[in-house]
């Protein structure tokens, strides 16, 4: 009488990483929640249709890091869209209240959009 092998079941490869995976995917879902700007925001503004137009900065102060403690801060911008306000932070140190930039949106997404130029 012949002794049998044991067959032993292989896994498959994604049932023996699936932590492995969970855990890339956790960190790839932060990454991109963390620089969306740089990587969505802009990548939009790029592909896609948009259309330009003026907004004014407010009185509106966004302290920046520490800005507390050194009164460091830049002012927000406001332009209208289709009825509807929205507001940005400049980000540009050295903006007065009133000034106007040239602005560049998306027209589908207007709260994604950047800064051309100031006047």
């Amino acid at each position: 009488m012949a002794l049998r092998k044991k067959r032993t079941l292989k896994k498959s490869h994604f049932k023996e990483y699936r932590k492995d995976y969970a855990k890339f995917l956790i960190v790839l879902c932060f990454i991109v929640f963390i620089f969306r700007k740089p990587l969505l925001y802009l990548l939009i503004l790029d592909l896609f249709s948009t259309e330009k137009t003026i907004a004014y900065v407010t009185d509106e102060k966004n302290y920046e890091r520490r800005g507390h403690l050194t009164n460091e801060f830049t002012y927000s911008y406001n332009f209208r869209y289709e009825n509807i306000n929205y507001s940005q932070n400049s980000n540009i140190k050295g903006l007065k209240v009133g000034d106007s930039l040239i602005i560049e949106f998306n027209k589908y997404i207007p709260s994604i959009n950047r800064i051309i130029s100031s006047q």
